[in-house]
């Protein structure tokens, strides 16, 4: 029986599949990164869309300031794979402890500057907030996650000595 057989999520590599809701966590963590995106995308006369989300200018710096670690993350994220710079490896296994470092401070952030009046004026603002919550839970309970960020895949040896 090959180990694919026996333990079905474990990728082309042998090693544990990062789950999708890893990456749901990660978009929504980064979603101060995704906002500048997009309004860089708009014409110039839509550009003040980024007030709907940040309405201070300081709101928006100290979210991404908060999301930066993330960077390093998606960068180790990108060469957890045989062939990727083994330098990231230390990076990616203290993963699990960086989303929390950011998504701690997210929460209180968002719960900060969330409206005196939310739930009347904009409800769909404590979305962010829940899902926040949720996705910290999440990192601390999953064993998947943990077994995920403990692996680090090996550069193929055979290949390297012929």
């Amino acid at each position: 029986m090959t180990p694919q057989q026996l333990w079905p999520v474990l990728d082309d590599n042998g090693l544990h599949k990062v789950p999708l809701r890893f990456y749901w966590l990660l978009l929504l963590l980064l979603r101060p990164y995704i906002c500048w995106v997009l309004v860089l995308t708009l014409p110039q006369a839509q550009r003040d869309m980024l007030a709907l989300f940040y309405p201070r200018q300081a709101d928006f710096i100290l979210a991404c300031a908060v999301a930066a670690p993330l960077l390093l993350l998606i960068a180790a994220l990108s060469q957890r794979k045989p062939k990727g710079y083994a330098g990231w490896r230390h990076i990616w296994r203290f993963g699990r402890g960086l989303m929390l470092f950011v998504a701690v401070p997210d929460l209180l952030l968002t719960i900060l500057h969330l409206p005196s009046q939310v739930m009347l004026d904009a409800p769909w603002r404590i979305l962010s907030p829940v899902l926040i919550m949720v996705g910290c839970l999440w990192l601390l309970r999953s064993r998947t996650l943990k077994a995920v960020f403990a692996e680090w895949p090996e550069a193929d040896r055979s290949k390297s000595k012929s």
